[in-house]
């Protein structure tokens, strides 16, 4: 609403809810198996492919996607600091595997949490909205 004295917009609340809000119970219910699938590294594609018919299966599927992408980035960084450092022969072999067990358990346990809550019917929060 516009405040005209003091020309000020106010924001009004919205009267749809959140997509994922509205998923109903016999989506989740179909859709577990597939939502936890897709934080696999790469099998996210086969909840795209399903996404149009089912919403939770889409929520997660996107949510696998970006932890795909993620590591993807991250292991090329990895690449790029081994490539770098790769050179001194102790210390770039030791930064190299330690970076790399890091970044691997560190993308496992962001995927058995994702499984998880698929797993369980939820949808994953941050402060109150979809990650994706």
């Amino acid at each position: 609403m516009l405040d005209a004295p003091r020309g000020a917009c106010y924001p009004s609340p919205v009267a749809t809810p959140p997509p994922y809000e509205t998923i109903s119970e016999r989506e989740i219910v179909t859709g577990r198996a597939l939502a936890a699938v897709a934080y696999l590294p790469g099998l996210f594609v086969i909840g795209l492919l399903d996404a149009p018919r089912n919403r939770f299966i889409r929520f997660h599927a996107r949510q696998g996607l970006v932890l795909f992408l993620a590591e993807a980035a991250a292991f090329v960084a990895i690449l790029i600091v081994e490539g770098s450092l790769g050179r001194i022969p102790i210390l770039g072999l030791v930064v190299g595997a330690v970076l790399r067990l890091i970044a691997g358990l560190l993308f496992l346990a962001v995927a058995l949490y994702g499984i998880a809550k698929a797993l369980s019917g939820e949808t994953l929060r941050a402060n109150g909205a979809a990650l994706f």
